[in-house]
């Protein structure tokens, strides 16, 4: 028998309740977390940046990579 670890518990978890949600929650979930993982010593200049280098990326990765440096993000342990 395979041992569930917790990790293991809270991904099925989530990955149920987002199953459930409709696209406009998910949304406003993404927006919330993206907010609240902000590093507090990101500087005002690091956004003016990123906000002036929005239009040049084109998809959710690239527009992600480039606020890397002022979010903290954790990488799933699953991926390789």
């Amino acid at each position: 028998m395979k041992h569930i670890t917790r990790e293991d518990l809270i991904r099925e978890y989530c990955q149920y309740v987002v199953d459930k949600m409709d696209e406009k929650t998910l949304k406003e979930i993404a927006s919330v977390t993206l907010i609240a993982n902000i590093k507090p010593e990101s500087t005002y200049a690091d956004w003016e940046d990123y906000v002036a280098q929005m239009p040049s990326r084109h998809t959710v990765e690239d527009l992600l990579a480039l606020i890397q440096p002022s979010v903290n993000m954790v990488a799933n342990k699953n991926e390789g």
